[in-house]
């Protein structure tokens, strides 16, 4: 029998954001009777955003427990730091010359470039890279999104298989000349979908914590409060409405730096007593069993986890027209989108959901059953792993 292959895994950080969920869900589910996975990321800091320092502390326990091996890098970090991406990359390549891999497969594009370079120059069989989404848009300048997508073309060449979480990623991606089609595979990223499939069996229950009253529509989202995200547009939508709708009330879960802007926008708006930031929570399914609509407001979205989560709930929702969003949403069939950073079509669309019952709940029925088991957990691990095995084969 065949010795298991091992894969190094490389994220720069393994918080609770959706690249990490996705990337610590494919390393517990790996088959160790093929696979020794060895995840290297980041060193964890006092950052805010994404769960911080407790949630990548939880991760690595996680990791401990399961007896999988990992590595800090304490210089692979997020921002540009010519100093400490250098020291990063020399880490890096020490590390992949010590443990002499099968394959590197990289997450993001921190460690999507500083990873691939060092599995490159120390001669790693197969190079596999996830990017989560892109920075094409919506995060920096023209100037900046143009030179992060040269960098992603001339990496391409040195990477065996890239994975897009959806259709549209890897479109946006070929678009722009970054990969070949035959080696862009389309991954979707897991869920637990008996979990979120079975939240409203008993319809709609407010959890207590919403703090909203009774009587109160629930226009709910979840995500973190950081600017791509987009909650500001949102809570204008919402301030759009609440004249004509006096029981309407916003519900954002998640945590981040935008909690007081986003806090300061609605008290300007009037409606601060009808906007409740309820932080990060672990059982989002309950959050989405107390939503009358889900709103997915970004500015970009690699495909978006809690998206298909309220989709599998069978939620009516509403999205932005960014990234991997398209793949997944059939505009007016299993939901709406919308153009990103725009509140007025936003409020629009909100509208429609709230004065049509009817329609909303066949959306809402309509995107339960466009999550199959393609989203599941055990099928994005067994299709990574059949990707690692083509890999191998075509090695031979």
């Amino acid at each position: 029998m065949m010795a298991a292959r091992k894969v190094v895994h490389i994220i720069t950080r393994l918080d609770q954001g959706g690249s990490a969920r996705n990337t610590m869900l494919t390393v517990l589910g790996h088959d160790r009777t093929q696979f020794e996975p060895l995840v290297v990321t980041g060193q964890a800091d006092m950052w805010n955003a994404q769960g911080g320092l407790a949630a990548t502390m939880e991760n690595l326990r996680l990791l401990e427990k399961d007896s999988i091996r990992y590595h800090l890098v304490p210089s692979l970090v997020r921002q540009i730091s010519p100093k400490a991406d250098l020291s990063a990359l020399w880490k890096l390549i020490v590390l992949l010359r010590q443990e002499r891999p099968y394959i590197v497969h990289t997450h993001t594009s921190k460690a999507g470039v500083l990873g691939r370079l060092a599995a490159w120059i120390t001669g790693v069989p197969k190079i596999v890279h996830t990017p989560h989404g892109h920075v094409f848009y919506g995060h920096f300048g023209s100037i900046s999104s143009r030179i992060f997508a040269q960098i992603e073309r001339a990496l391409a060449w040195i990477t065996d298989e890239l994975i897009a979480l959806t259709s549209s990623e890897k479109a946006e991606h070929l678009e722009r000349a970054i990969g070949c089609a035959d080696r862009f595979a389309v991954v979707p990223s897991g869920i637990d979908i008996d979990r979120f499939k079975q939240a409203r069996t008993s319809g709609k229950v407010m959890p207590e914590w919403f703090d909203c009253p009774a009587d109160a529509t629930v226009i709910g989202s979840v995500g973190w409060l950081t600017d791509i995200k987009g909650h500001r547009f949102l809570v204008d939508a919402v301030a759009h409405l609440k004249q004509e709708h006096p029981h309407l009330h916003l519900v954002i879960v998640g945590s981040g730096d935008q909690h007081e802007e986003l806090l300061r926008k609605a008290r300007k708006a009037g409606i601060s007593q009808a906007v409740h930031l309820v932080g990060r929570r672990e059982d989002v399914e309950r959050a989405l069993a107390g939503m009358d609509c889900f709103v997915l407001p970004s500015l970009n979205e690699g495909m978006g986890r809690a998206l298909v989560e309220a989709m599998a709930a069978g939620l009516p929702v509403i999205a932005s027209r960014v990234g991997g969003v398209p793949a997944l949403i059939e505009d007016e069939k299993n939901g709406l989108l919308v153009p990103a950073g725009d509140s007025l079509a936003l409020a629009a669309a909100l509208r429609q959901i709230l004065s049509d019952p009817l329609r909303a709940r066949t959306l809402g029925q309509n995107a339960m059953q466009s999550i199959g088991t393609g989203f599941g957990v055990p099928a994005m691990v067994r299709a990574i792993e059949s990707i690692y095995r083509e890999a191998a084969v075509s090695y031979a």
